[in-house]
């Protein structure tokens, strides 16, 4: 019974953080891609795949971490346990997030130059075809 409290309050507890923590990334995030993304669209679409991502992967930590629970006896395991498994979700989503802002801008401009190549690459092949006789 202990351990179904405690599965109850973890579950609750770091799937709502998940959950707030992600709309709040999500939002920001959107104003730190844009301005590092020439293309609009291109910031949006990366914004919403890190977000869903992000809830996948750490909604999954949250429910793998469930494994690691032994049978807990008493208020002060349950307590210990929740506060362990949440405190290692804060660290997780925080690293992740780090991680996301150095690493995302690099993919971005990697794929806006490529765009941008492309582009150029289209426009030059165009206009030979209208310059020749």
């Amino acid at each position: 019974m202990n351990n179904a409290i405690a599965y109850l309050l973890y579950l609750s507890a770091s799937l709502f953080v998940v959950i707030w923590v992600g709309k709040i990334l999500h939002r920001n995030g959107k104003l730190f891609l844009e301005s590092n993304c020439p293309d609009k669209q291109l910031a949006d679409n990366t914004n919403n795949i890190l977000y869903i991502c992000y809830c996948l992967v750490n909604g999954g930590f949250a429910f793998y971490s469930l494994n690691a629970c032994e049978t807990l006896k008493s208020i002060d395991q349950i307590i210990a346990f929740v506060g362990e498994e949440l405190g290692a979700l804060l660290i997780t989503l925080s690293i992740m997030h780090y991680l996301n802002m150095l690493i995302v801008p690099k993919i971005i401009s990697l794929f806006a130059n490529t765009t941008n190549t492309i582009t150029n690459q289209l426009e030059t092949t165009s206009n030979t075809k209208t310059t020749k006789p």
